[in-house]
């Protein structure tokens, strides 16, 4: 039976590696997949090929390479890194938007009829340009020049919402109180962020267990307050969440991921809650991830957000 191939760009990532196991996954419709790595000796790239996933090397800034990835693939997954180290380098002109037409060029030179982008509505455009923020502005871009092309039969952007491994990071955790992994001076874990802006309904992601399934940008809508009461409640240790009043006030050290992200709440607050420009909600993605529970054969509780 012929299976259509699926290539996956960023497969080591969390979202493309996400990706790569809910297809692989999939029973009724068994897809061929392929996934795309610089460095095909690393750990993770190793982890996937031996999974029985064909890994192939490519860089995305080299364009004969990614056709040669992409060469009869029917569908293609990609998402680019708004902080590769290369784009910490102030002597670096190019952009992620140079990066992401290289692989809308590749993929369309390759004969692909799907093309799913990891992509945002630009946040200049969701604030009226007030807070243009250059990782939600460029994947705005690129989606919209890959539809622009007209090369493809389908171009879908799919935005992930809140990391719930944000709440897991060692790295991040400091940042933003010690929560769930440093007590504060009373005993409780603190998570100490801004407010969400509007009705506080976070989209929530579990980029690891849903967004592979869904993709769609939410798992569950809670407020950080009902965040923090949840944790509590699953995990017995007394947690809260503290607002920092202003989010220009958060401290990011210097660190430019951590300056999106502190300005993702500027992109927030302005626009009333609305992440991606739009009203959050969850309907979609519980029918999406029993669509997709239903493929492994699987009814129980996986089923379900």
């Amino acid at each position: 039976m012929f299976s259509k191939l699926i290539t996956v760009f960023g497969t080591t990532g969390l979202q493309g590696s996400s990706v790569l196991a809910s297809l692989a996954a999939n029973s009724q419709k068994p897809f061929t997949l392929r996934g795309i790595t610089r460095n095909p000796s690393s750990a993770a790239a190793k982890k996937i090929a031996d999974s029985g996933i064909h890994a192939v090397k490519a860089d995305g800034w080299d364009k004969q390479s990614l056709i040669s990835a992409f060469h009869g693939s029917w569908a293609v997954f990609a998402n680019t890194n708004s902080d590769d180290a290369i784009f910490e380098n102030p002597d670096e002109k190019r952009t992620e938007v140079d990066l992401g037409k290289i692989i809308v060029d590749a993929a369309a030179e390759a004969g692909v009829e799907i093309f799913v982008y990891s992509g945002f509505n630009s946040a200049s455009t969701i604030t009226g340009g007030k807070i243009p923020v250059a990782a939600f502005d460029d994947k705005s871009a690129v989606w919209q020049y890959a539809k622009s092309t007209g090369k493809f039969k389908i171009v879908v952007a799919v935005s992930p919402g809140w990391y719930i491994e944000n709440s897991l990071g060692q790295d991040l955790a400091p940042i933003l109180g010690g929560f769930p992994f440093v007590l504060a001076e009373d005993g409780t874990l603190v998570f100490r962020a801004p407010k969400w802006g509007g009705k506080e309904d976070v989209p929530f992601i579990s980029i690891k267990d849903d967004y592979g399934d869904i993709p769609w940008p939410v798992s569950d809508i809670k407020s950080f307050d009902q965040m923090a009461q949840a944790f509590e409640n699953a995990a017995g240790k007394k947690a809260r969440f503290e607002e920092i009043p202003n989010w220009r006030d958060l401290e990011v050290y210097g660190i430019r991921g951590l300056e999106t992200i502190k300005y993702m709440w500027g992109i927030c607050q302005e626009s009333g809650g609305r992440y991606f420009g739009d009203e959050t909600e969850a309907i979609t993605a519980a029918e999406l991830k029993k669509l997709a529970a239903a493929t492994r054969g699987d009814t129980g509780k996986s089923a379900r957000l």
